[in-house]
């Protein structure tokens, strides 16, 4: 483990718990799951084993001598700090860190939530160190080729009066964004012809339609909601949402179920052949 010198706004998570939904608890983990994966697949661990998952970074230190990678958002100028030496660091590769020694993880290059993975280190696991993920791009094929989140059409699309206002308007993302919702902002506004809703179930990534505007349920969700529910986006694409900052714009893209079924697809073998290459 590390301890914290300074203080960063990070929490440490691990996987999502499934089977309490129906007592109001959502599953909730990691935000970008993707990254968890992967970094834990470079060091061997478990898929559920914990990380550090981090907004802004805190200065850390090694209590042990431990193997480490970071993988989500990219950042400039991450170093092992060592009696005043710095030795930089790459985004996906895994390395070692003695007790005592300290990590820097610099400023965000892109993105908004960077995975710290680590786990303890003995002999028998140096062979781990120096394991790279690879260019993201390279590796993920599952992502849109036009770089827009897909959704799918919700329980109450039919309500929306003109649909298509969501796909071509360009959302920006709210400063009022948390672990449970992303709330969007635009000077357009999406009409619902719906009144007196029935509170009903809601799922990660169901985009309910708002009186102050659309707002994306994110992995920390509540479990249901009585909004009307336009759109869902597709399960993989909740993972780059994860690494949406407030101020970003966001585009989004129409796609049938089976689409979303073959990112989905796709993501999963994308994470077998990283799994199968240290196997």
């Amino acid at each position: 483990m590390f301890k914290e010198i300074s203080k960063g706004f990070c929490s440490l998570v691990g996987g999502p718990k499934y089977g309490k939904q129906d007592v109001g608890i959502s599953p909730a983990g990691v935000m970008d799951r993707f990254s968890f994966l992967t970094g834990n697949i470079l060091l061997g661990n478990p898929d559920d084993s914990i990380c550090y998952e981090i907004v802004f970074p805190p200065l850390l230190e090694a209590e042990s001598d431990m193997l480490f990678v970071l993988t989500g958002a990219g950042t400039v100028g991450s170093c092992i700090q060592d009696n005043g030496t710095k030795k930089k660091i790459e985004h996906g590769v895994v390395y070692k860190i003695l007790k005592g020694q300290r990590l820097m993880i610099g400023s965000r290059a892109y993105g908004f939530r960077t995975y710290l993975c680590f786990r303890e280190f003995s002999p028998e696991l140096k062979k781990i160190e120096g394991r790279s993920r690879g260019d993201f791009s390279k590796m993920a094929r599952w992502v849109d080729s036009d770089n827009c989140i897909r959704v799918v059409e919700g329980p109450e699309y039919k309500y929306l009066e003109n649909p298509n206002d969501f796909l071509e308007n360009h959302w920006i993302v709210s400063s009022e964004t948390s672990n449970m919702g992303m709330k969007l902002e635009s000077s357009n506004k999406i009409l619902v012809n719906l009144e007196n809703m029935i509170s009903e179930a809601v799922a990660d990534g169901t985009i309910q339609f708002t009186a102050k505007g659309p707002i994306i349920l994110l992995r920390h969700r509540q479990t249901v909601g009585g909004y009307p529910r336009g759109y869902n986006v597709i399960s993989c694409d909740l993972d780059r949402l994860a690494q949406y900052y407030p101020g970003q714009v966001v585009h989004f893209k129409k796609v049938s179920i089976e689409q979303g079924v073959c990112a989905a697809k796709l993501m999963s073998e994308d994470i077998k052949r990283l799994r199968d290459k240290f196997i």
